[in-house]
């Protein structure tokens, strides 16, 4: 079963977390392994942002580390505040692993880039 982690976004900032994925203790190998995460306004809402591993949202390591990278100007253009996402690797093999998901808020941006 998939963690739950509440993903808080800063609009307008760049947004950048860090995982490490392990199994009994050991980093879990990532080297021909792909993912994918969808942030919606609902499960089946607005897709507000996708992010993966051939976009540049989501890179992986060796080591199990899954970096997390959204623009300032992707969390700019949203227009609401809260929403849910998950996260899953697919494997060298094709198997699917959803690793994390949950609520997403998103605290509005008062001073805006000019």
């Amino acid at each position: 079963m998939a963690a739950t982690y509440r993903f808080n976004i800063d609009q307008g900032t760049t947004v950048k977390r860090t995982l490490r994925w392990t199994r009994d203790g050991q980093p879990v190998d990532l080297t021909g392994a792909t993912a994918r995460m969808e942030i919606r306004t609902a499960v089946g809402g607005t897709l507000l942002h996708r992010l993966d591993t051939d976009n540049g949202g989501l890179t992986l390591a060796a080591d199990g580390t899954i970096l997390i990278r959204i623009a300032p100007e992707v969390s700019s253009a949203w227009t609401v505040t809260s929403g849910v996402y998950d996260l899953e690797v697919v494997d060298a093999s094709g198997q699917i692993t959803r690793l994390i998901q949950g609520q997403v808020s998103v605290s509005p941006e008062v001073t805006t880039g000019v």
